[in-house]
């Protein structure tokens, strides 16, 4: 079978960086609303993308230094543009992000449509420290924290910030109020900028560590110290642990137009992440559902930083309290945003109306996007492992509404799409499924 290619006579192209469920999801979403075919830039052809239909794949290699990654585009442009037809540039990742919005100008001489803000609302939103300052302004919880800055990273440094852990205030934490005194293990460490992170590496790094009791100080030290002398210089942030198993997670994606105004509402509960070094973090099953309090304060977020174009909170509801905090924004769909469309809300004609204009593209379907507000409501379920370990870690209530999504027809595999059906694809990913039996019995999720 020949491989898809891009039709010349295509009125615009979605061109999307990654290789993963995430990637794909974009692809299939623009293929259902619109009949286009994507362009996708991976870092390699990957059994996810390999023998579709609906994308032709433009391997780019390593994609962690911003150089060879704009020259890719760049290349990428030259074979797609055309009739001076617009690109859609979508980025998977925050770092790839950051690549496409520092040099804007040398993607749109080249024919790109941009749909991210500036670096300056980027780093407002995106890197955590000035995310919890945000939350702490306007009484948005989020879970204890102090900072650690690895640029003025020094041995005392780090000794003083973790020994300032526990029950006596933490020491060493960046001005701004985004420290907070007394946080107590377990916690978790992470990194303020996820970019940065990505393109660092030392023995034992992970996307995600959870230091505990045990570890305490010492280990935080060792982990500061380690990332510090590898190459990070952005913060490190330390926060306590929200106890309790993966279904308390939840995703909260927005839209909002030019003009301000929040167009698109979508809450997903995380039913079940990977815990296996290297994928830990990865959602597996989403539910779609509501929730007016973190639609509330969502809004409030994205009203302070006049936002615009989509983003995506992670939250993880406290069982202590009942109340959501705040984990982190993300500037873009996340990597399991598919749960959206599964619950009828496609972003595909989101970005096309608002950034390229669908009246101004010759024999394209208008006015996809419902006019006002729409917040989804679910039940609709997304997964990408069997149904026996959805069931083994949703709560009884999440697996109540399963029953009424599986009912209405509403449990979606995003990578099976009937009109990019291929036998080889559908072993590929049937095996995988199985596979993560395996992963999760060796690294086992919290139960519910």
């Amino acid at each position: 079978m020949a491989s898809t290619v891009v039709p010349a006579e295509q009125p615009f192209v979605p061109v999307i960086t990654g290789g993963d469920v995430g990637a794909y999801s974009l692809a299939r979403e623009f293929h259902e609303a619109y009949g286009v075919i994507s362009a996708v830039v991976p870092t390699t052809v990957n059994r996810n993308l390999r023998y579709s239909r609906i994308l032709q794949a433009f391997p780019a290699g390593p994609m962690t230094e911003e150089g060879p990654v704009i020259d890719a585009l760049v290349r990428v442009a030259g074979q797609l543009r055309g009739q001076d037809r617009p690109l859609l540039l979508l980025a998977s990742y925050d770092h790839l992000v950051r690549f496409a919005v520092r040099h804007r100008a040398t993607l749109e001489a080249a024919g790109y449509t941009v749909p991210y803000p500036d670096e300056d609302a980027l780093d407002a939103a995106a890197l955590k420290e000035n995310f919890y300052a945000l939350c702490e302004r306007l009484g948005v919880p989020y879970p204890k924290t102090a900072t650690y800055d690895a640029g003025h990273h020094t041995g005392q440094a780090a000794r003083r910030f973790a020994d300032g852990l526990g029950d006596r205030p933490a020491d060493g934490l960046e001005e701004g109020g985004t420290g907070a005194a007394g946080v107590r293990f377990p916690v978790i460490l992470k990194a303020g900028d996820g970019g940065a992170w990505a393109d660092i590496r030392f023995e034992g790094r992970r996307k995600v560590h959870v230091v505990g009791e045990d570890g305490g100080a010492a280990e935080i030290e060792r982990l500061v110290t380690l990332a510090s002398e590898a190459g990070y210089s952005g913060s490190l942030i330390v926060q306590e642990l929200v106890p309790g198993p993966d279904s308390q997670l939840g995703i909260a994606t927005f839209f909002r137009d030019g003009t301000g105004a929040t167009r698109l509402v979508s809450y997903g509960e995380v039913i079940v992440e990977d815990h296996a070094p290297g994928t830990e973090g990865n959602a597996r099953a989403v539910l779609a559902g509501r929730h007016p309090v973190i639609t509330t304060m969502g809004t409030a977020l994205l009203d302070a930083l006049d936002w615009r174009g989509f983003a995506m909170f992670d939250t993880k509801i406290d069982p202590r309290t009942g109340q959501p905090q705040f984990l982190e924004m993300n500037p873009r769909l996340g990597r399991n945003h598919y749960y959206l469309t599964a619950s009828g809300a496609n972003p595909a004609p989101y970005l096309v109306e608002e950034y390229l204009g669908a009246e101004n593209l010759t024999g394209l379907d208008t006015g996809l996007v419902t006019p006002g507000l729409v917040t989804t409501a679910g039940p609709a379920l997304t997964t990408t492992i069997p149904m026996s370990l959805v069931r083994r870690h949703a709560t009884e209530s999440q697996r109540q509404r399963i029953r009424q999504a599986a009912q209405q027809g509403r449990v979606v595999r995003p990578f099976s799409y009937d009109a990019d059906r291929d036998l080889r694809r559908e072993a590929y990913h049937r095996a995988t499924e199985l596979n993560s039996l395996r992963v999760f019995r060796n690294h086992p999720a919290p139960e519910a």
